[in-house]
């Protein structure tokens, strides 16, 4: 069998792949498209365009209005060869658009709109699989934060991914969730990933497990080399040899690096869901704002926290692992204890 029959149990016309979270994601979901368009599908990927703070200053996603060379539809907009991005004075090059450039229109790439909430990304995602004929959507995310539970103390950036979980799972299509290398983004730790996705298996979630080839190795090593991603290059190191710890983000975490960062879990997404507190809290949010409230009242501190902390206090060029450390740990501090209270029901 194929790779989307072994995850769909049949081959899908058209697969919608989503970058959940932001960031260089979308370089690990332009591998999969491109796996997906080996086997006669149709593959088109979505992503939220929220980039790192050290290249992007402004807090939040990029709004729509900040964008040059794109295409707007109602809920989404398509990315051009000559797509950029305008903001805090600063024009630059998005992952999405460098993902566009990439695939030379071969894999048409959407954006979504980050500052609509839940509603908005799941209208985009219905939006664009309406214009393609998808019946199914693989989501991506590398290193597994998406399956946190709300109230992990390495849980640094929550908001983006619990979005595009709820908003995917939402749109009723069937719906699967690929975790790339466990811990490679230096959030949760791989035994607590471990632990949630043995909970998973044994609700009968876990779909696949499965490494990748020397093939999809140097796809991946092409893609990376174009698309500046930390967390992605992780299973490429392991794949090479390396073996030990490894600073990303600035020297602000650590991931341990090994052969099993190559391996890919892929999982049924409705169960993710429901034992996200992150992912049932934003569900229907009318905005990014209000997702964001409805996390910070539950204790649970976001990126988008971190950046509007870090863009009031320091140029971003001064700031160092450990003033970024405190400021998320202030931060945090603000907040009402987190409870997971959906775990306990």
């Amino acid at each position: 069998m194929g790779f989307l029959e072994n995850i769909y149990g049949r081959s899908p016309r058209c697969v919608l792949v989503l970058s959940t979270g932001g960031g260089g994601d979308v370089a690990t979901a332009l591998l999969y498209a491109r796996m997906a368009s080996l086997e006669n599908a149709r593959a088109v990927i979505l992503a939220l365009p929220w980039e790192r703070y050290v290249k992007d200053p402004c807090p939040g996603p990029i709004e729509f209005n900040s964008l040059i060379g794109v295409e707007m539809l109602s809920y989404t907009a398509l990315a051009r060869y000559e797509c950029l991005a305008e903001r805090c004075a600063r024009v630059f090059t998005p992952t999405v658009c460098k993902a566009a450039r990439l695939s030379a229109a071969a894999i048409p790439v959407y954006i979504l709109d980050g500052w609509g909430g839940e509603l908005g990304i799941r209208r985009g995602i219905e939006e664009v699989a309406g214009i393609h004929g998808c019946e199914a959507i693989l989501a991506v995310d590398v290193g597994g934060d998406v399956l946190a539970q709300g109230c992990e103390e390495n849980l640094w950036s929550p908001l983006g991914d619990s979005l595009g979980l709820a908003a995917a799972v939402s749109t009723g299509l069937d719906t699967k969730l690929l975790v790339q290398g466990l811990g490679a983004d230096g959030e949760l730790s791989e035994e607590e990933l471990l632990r949630i996705i043995a909970g998973l298996a044994r609700r009968g979630a876990l779909v696949w497990s499965r490494g990748i080839n020397r093939k999809e190795l140097q796809v991946l090593e092409e893609i990376t080399s174009y698309i500046h991603t930390e967390a992605g290059r992780i299973p490429i190191l392991g794949f090479r040899g390396y073996f030990g710890e490894h600073r990303i983000r600035g020297g602000t975490r650590s991931v341990s690096v090994d052969i099993y960062k190559t391996c890919a879990v892929i999982l049924e997404a409705e169960p993710v869901y429901e034992l996200s507190l992150p992912a049932r809290l934003v569900r229907n949010t009318a905005s990014l704002e209000e997702a964001h409230r409805r996390l910070n009242d539950a204790g649970i501190y976001t990126e988008l926290d971190l950046e509007i902390d870090l863009h009031k206090i320091i140029e971003l060029d001064e700031l160092s692992p450990g003033k970024v450390i405190e400021v998320r740990r202030n931060g945090r501090a603000r907040l009402p204890p987190c409870k997971n209270t959906i775990n306990k029901r």
